[in-house]
């Protein structure tokens, strides 16, 4: 079974005709508009409350019988401000039910573990024309190792090309953008909290703090107050000094993020970038830290850099002494921004580590992660919500073909 994933805006259908003579095989189409897929709230209830599924009721979910059915899941994208838009981040973003909690480590990164055996093969399908060579590589990069993290082969199809699929793997993150020159004293700093969580995110914690060093210096601006995004991104020109902070999902922005992203014009100023991850290994946040400095050099503004903290998921978990202490060097790398202009090196340097794990430190870190944050963290919680039972749950198995990954492999 093979199934086509239409997120275009314009569906023509020329691409899905030329995907159909390229797979020879018959073809399943599901056609995505902007009301079928919710953007993923960050809530974990498909890893904690219901195991395996997602409580959102919108066509998406839905989708998911289809998705782990078919032995090749085909997606047709649309690109915006040079990366994938936001309804197809918005995707990528919601088949994370179909894998735990828990955590494996490979190749010296954090993964999410298989909840089933086998997974569909996964063929991109976007258009080149309107993107840098840069961008266009960035993208394929991005999407071998998305589809790496959800065990998945990739391909890419070009539908003018006529060259049938070309297997991705995954590549090295295409070469960062330098960051500008300082810009000096900030009056004034705009920082959007992409946080999609309605409550108690990390994100308003750390900012809050901000808050509180930078007093009226600063404004936060919380994405997800929709309403507001038309008058900010029309102000979005004339603010000189502006900072995403935003958590990393599936190795990028959230996608209500990249939709917010894809309203704003090309202006004067500054804009820099802050990611906070689960995972410890900053390697996870690099493909999100290339993406911004593109997009810095789409809107024309002076890019001052990325500021990447990995770990940040176990901060509500802490003392109230621990929140101070893991928060101070993230509020601190802030400060010296908006009074010097710029990231200083030693802060993102210090905050960046572990970049990945060595081969000793994989090896502890994956003994720490299977007998104890898999044991006494999720395990726990599972209980706590009466899923514990579930947790090895695979809902959207065929009776056929997919045996599921072992219940014994992570009982905790």
């Amino acid at each position: 079974m093979n199934t086509l994933f239409d997120l275009r805006v314009r569906k023509e259908s020329a691409w899905i005709e030329a995907v159909r003579k390229t797979i020879g095989e018959p073809l399943d189409v599901v056609s995505f508009d902007e009301r079928s897929i919710n953007a993923c709230m960050g809530c974990w209830d498909c890893w904690l409350r219901t195991p395996g599924r997602c409580v959102m009721n919108d066509p998406m979910s839905r989708s998911y019988p289809a998705y782990m059915s078919s032995n090749r899941i085909v997606l047709l994208m649309d690109t915006a401000q040079g990366f994938i838009s936001h309804r197809s981040k918005a995707f990528m973003d919601r088949t994370i039910p179909h894998y735990h909690a828990y955590i494996a480590i490979v190749d010296g990164e954090c993964r999410h573990a298989a909840r089933y055996s086998r997974y569909p093969d996964l063929v991109f399908v976007f258009d080149k024309r309107g993107l840098s060579d840069r961008e266009d590589e960035l993208i394929e990069a991005y999407l071998a190792r998305s589809a790496a993290h959800y065990r998945s082969k990739a391909y890419r199809l070009d539908p003018d090309g006529g060259g049938g699929l070309r297997l991705l793997k995954p590549a090295r993150v295409p070469e960062r953008s330098e960051a500008g020159d300082p810009a000096g004293s900030m009056e004034r700093l705009v920082i959007y909290n992409g946080s999609p969580r309605r409550k108690n995110s990390n994100s308003g914690l750390i900012l809050d703090r901000v808050v509180n060093a930078l007093g009226d210096r600063v404004e936060i601006r919380d994405l997800k107050k929709r309403e507001h995004w038309d008058r900010w991104a029309e102000g979005f020109s004339s603010e000189s000094h502006v900072l995403f902070f935003m958590p990393l999902y599936v190795h990028a922005m959230p996608s209500h993020v990249m939709a917010f992203m894809e309203r704003l014009p090309a202006s004067e100023g500054t804009i820099s970038f802050f990611v906070q991850s689960g995972f410890p290994e900053s390697s996870q946040s690099h493909y999100l830290e290339a993406y911004a400095g593109l997009l810095a050099r789409r809107l024309g503004r002076t890019y001052l850099g990325t500021a990447i903290r990995g770990g940040v998921e176990s901060l509500q978990m802490r003392p109230p002494e621990g929140r101070d202490a893991m928060m101070a060097p993230m509020v601190g790398a802030i400060v010296r921004l908006a009074d010097e202009g710029r990231f200083h090196p030693d802060d993102l340097e210090r905050l960046a580590r572990p970049v990945r794990f060595g081969r000793t430190t994989a090896l502890l870190a994956g003994l720490l992660f299977r007998l104890g944050t898999n044991r006494f963290i999720w395990g726990p919680r599972l209980k706590q919500n009466n899923a514990f039972a579930a947790r090895s749950d695979r809902p959207y198995a065929p009776r056929k073909g997919f045996a599921g990954q072992p219940a014994d492999e992570w009982r905790g």
